[in-house]
């Protein structure tokens, strides 16, 4: 309603801007010059009246001049006559458009209100902010269609490639990278990002595959810290903990002030230095080799062993559940001392933390699978 009377106004005085000229009398009213001409016809035809009598005319030359002076008389009235009906034609016209006016304004008035919608409020900001920043779903499948018809289009390959990456969906990630390769060439940042989705793809085991691509990588930037990572993680995953420990210092010297990762990455170190503190942080966990060695000890001694080594783990896990890499370690040390039980058990835990229908939780299943441990369904 709000807008509605402000509306009414504007059409109001854009009404009365139409109709005022129509209803305004034309200037110069009256009967113009054909009347004064009239006038002097007359007295032209009453003055060769006059010399006819006086025999100043001839009858020729009479009928002559009379006949002229009556033809330009008829004209000049024929002009005149119409005038008024000409103007009465005017008044009538400028009448019926002010009247058609005011029936279109007093009907859309008595109208609105019921074919309308005056109490309906008005679009909020926010609404209006939003429909003009399209989601990224929608983005997505603009570029998904503007690949599909220019799969040469490496640029739309490098936009779309980490995308698909943050959204869980590796196989995609994975096929994107490799074609940004194969049109644009390879890159330090290209490859560490086929071999991260392919990491992912593999429950976060780095294959011998998504390995080559991060030496790649390496090669052309010995300071890309996604390399620099898998490559520590594919040593500590093969046991070899001392290069393990070595490659993860070297991510550490390569890591910008205030990384996030910096925490991480100590505790990598140390788990991978035979339990010795890097830096003064406490280890989190057992290494590999560790439980490797533990498991050719007699059950009593192997089990005394696992609850000191394995206790910095699940406290540690008990202050910071988040640590889904702590989580997998833990499930892998119990799946290599041969605790299936204890694995499993952890694996729910973990998958119950955090959310079945989770990146992370899609990861903890895969990762369970590669295991081969049974009765880990939900």
């Amino acid at each position: 309603m709000i807008f509605a009377i402000p509306a009414l106004v504007v059409f109001l005085v854009a009404a009365l801007a139409v109709a005022l000229p129509l209803l305004r009398k034309p200037a110069g009213g009256g009967e113009g010059p054909a009347a004064g001409q009239s006038a002097v016809y007359r007295d032209q035809l009453r003055e060769i009246e006059r010399e006819k009598a006086e025999g100043l005319l001839s009858d020729k030359e009479y009928e002559a001049a009379r006949a002229e002076i009556g033809r330009r008389l008829l004209a000049v009235s024929f002009k005149g006559g119409l005038a008024p009906e000409r103007r009465a034609g005017r008044r009538t016209t400028a009448w019926g458009t002010a009247a058609a006016i005011l029936v279109l304004m007093v009907g859309s008035a008595l109208l609105y209100p019921i074919l309308g919608t005056p109490g309906a409020p008005d679009q909020p900001l926010a609404a209006r902010v939003n429909a003009d920043e399209p989601d990224l779903a929608v983005l997505v499948a603009r570029v998904e269609q503007h690949l599909a018809e220019n799969p040469e289009d490496g640029r739309g390959w490098d936009v779309i490639a980490p995308i698909y990456l943050r959204e869980g969906r590796f196989e995609a990630a994975e096929n994107a990278y490799a074609n940004a390769i194969r049109v644009s060439g390879a890159t330090a940042d290209r490859l560490a990002g086929q071999g991260e989705a392919i990491v992912a793809m593999h429950a976060g085991i780095v294959t011998d595959q998504a390995l080559d691509l991060f030496r790649k990588a390496e090669a052309l930037d010995p300071d890309d810290l996604r390399a620099l990572y898998f490559m520590a993680l594919a040593a500590e995953q093969s046991g070899d903990s001392a290069v393990a420990a070595e490659r993860f210092r070297r991510l550490e010297n390569a890591l910008p002030e205030g990384s996030p990762w910096r925490d991480m990455v100590d505790r990598r170190i140390a788990a991978n230095s035979g339990g010795r503190p890097a830096d003064g942080v406490v280890p989190n966990g057992p290494d590999e080799e560790a439980v490797a060695a533990a498991s050719d000890l007699s059950d009593e001694a192997r089990a005394e062993m696992v609850d000191g080594m394995v206790a910095g783990l699940e406290q540690r896990l008990e202050d910071d559940p988040d640590d889904i890499d702590g989580w997998m370690r833990l499930i892998r040390s119990y799946s290599v001392l041969g605790n299936e039980e204890k694995a499993v058990l952890a694996l729910r835990q973990a998958i119950g933390y955090f959310g079945g229908d989770s990146a992370q939780g899609a990861r903890l299943e895969a990762f369970g699978a590669s295991l081969q441990l049974s009765g880990a369904e939900r």
